[in-house]
């Protein structure tokens, strides 16, 4: 039976030289994996122009749990008018791509993680402004819907975090992989803003790549076999 889905893309692979594979981020089932044809042709509804990083489809398939299908009637559920076309947020998309790649899988309860996913994205490409720390506030809104979230409770002033714990502690452990209190106190002040007041934090380009290895190295504690993403360098260099 046909069934109809929105998705966000992750990522395409190339399958054979008339299909490729297409990871998607559903709505109703979570993370799936779809045959998509390769077409050249101007009419065709699935050329691969509508897969690029983190668009918002809407498609239908036959699905069948455990195998891919093939899409049909495939067309953009949302249509960006900035994300494509700046650099700035052209590279920000393609970090997020790529690390939620590695970050989410099958969820039986998906409806949650895609609604955040639509509203981050939606305002980043709306945004004229104050976007600059949006991929490390998104990373930080993400650990809620991982189930890997700091707890916060134990915020003190002078205490650092445990990062392996995922909580504050009055004394630094010796594994090492810990937040000093001013580290701590930098990177909780962008969740606790709404996308574009962060800009009142005034981070420079500097802080903002520490902050952003300190959010990597958390979900490489957190999340099995996360690895050292390719697109990292290039978005540390932005946002001078």
């Amino acid at each position: 039976m046909t069934e109809k889905f929105t998705g966000i893309v992750l990522r395409t692979l190339k399958y054979n030289d008339n299909l490729m594979i297409a990871d998607i981020f559903t709505a109703s089932r979570g993370r799936l994996s779809f045959l998509v044809p390769v077409s050249r042709s101007k009419s065709s509804k699935a050329r691969s122009i509508l897969f690029q990083p983190l668009s918002i489809l809407s498609f239908q398939s036959p699905y069948k749990q455990g195998k891919m299908s093939r899409l049909s009637d495939v067309h953009p559920h949302i249509l960006y008018s900035s994300i494509p076309y700046d650099p700035y947020k052209s590279a920000i998309a393609l970090y997020l791509a790529e690390f939620l790649t590695r970050a989410l899988h099958e969820e039986s309860d998906s409806s949650s993680v895609f609604d955040f996913l639509e509203y981050s994205l939606q305002w980043l490409d709306c945004a004229k402004e104050g976007y600059a720390d949006f991929h490390i506030q998104f990373l930080m809104h993400l650990t809620r819907f991982l189930g890997i979230a700091p707890n916060l409770e134990g915020m003190t002033r002078g205490y650092c975090f445990d990062m392996m714990a995922g909580c504050f502690s009055g004394t630094r452990p010796l594994h090492g992989n810990y937040l000093t209190a001013e580290q701590a106190t930098e990177l909780f002040a962008l969740p606790a803003c709404n996308y574009g007041e962060s800009v009142a934090l005034g981070l420079n380009r500097s802080k903002r790549k520490e902050l952003l290895e300190v959010v990597e190295r958390y979900f490489r504690l957190h999340i099995p076999d996360f690895p050292q993403l390719k697109s990292s360098e290039v978005l540390k260099e932005l946002f001078d």
